[in-house]
């Protein structure tokens, strides 16, 4: 594949690729991790993607590699302590945590990485449709909280 291609759109995906990345995992350094293997993946593994359907293609891999990275640390540190964070730093993540998983990763797919119902129902393995019932609700719930 194209490196400069890659390069491209590296840099127009990587704030959103991250901050998804980071609202699955929890933890910025992980999110980094993931937002770097996701391209890695791309450079090193002669991976062809279908042209102009990139962007859901790469929050796929992201979110295949997050839950990898979970599993893993799971199995490694069991019983280990969460570490303190920065209130600021969290926002985002307190803001949706009313949020089922599955919820969480359909908003921030929608507002952080822009996609489509059909790209994050591509993302998902769910219909287009099922993810714009899903977004709604938890828009919902959302304005619910704040009342």
């Amino acid at each position: 594949m194209n490196r400069s291609l890659i390069y491209s759109w590296y840099e127009q995906y990587k704030n959103g690729i991250f901050r998804y990345a980071l609202s699955i995992t929890k933890d910025p350094y992980l999110a980094e991790d993931v937002l770097h293997d996701t391209f890695v993946k791309l450079l090193s593994g002669g991976i062809r993607c279908a042209s102009g359907k990139e962007q859901a293609w790469l929050y796929r891999i992201a979110r295949n590699l997050c839950f990898d990275h979970l599993r893993r640390s799971k199995r490694e540190q069991a019983y280990a302590e969460t570490p303190a964070r920065s209130d600021d730093q969290f926002e985002y993540i307190e803001l949706i945590s009313p949020l089922s998983p599955m919820e969480q990763e359909i908003v921030t797919l929608k507002i952080v990485g822009g996609l489509s119902h059909k790209e994050i129902g591509s993302v998902l393995g769910i219909t287009a449709s099922a993810a714009q019932k899903r977004y709604e609700r938890a828009i919902s719930t959302l304005r619910n909280k704040e009342d």
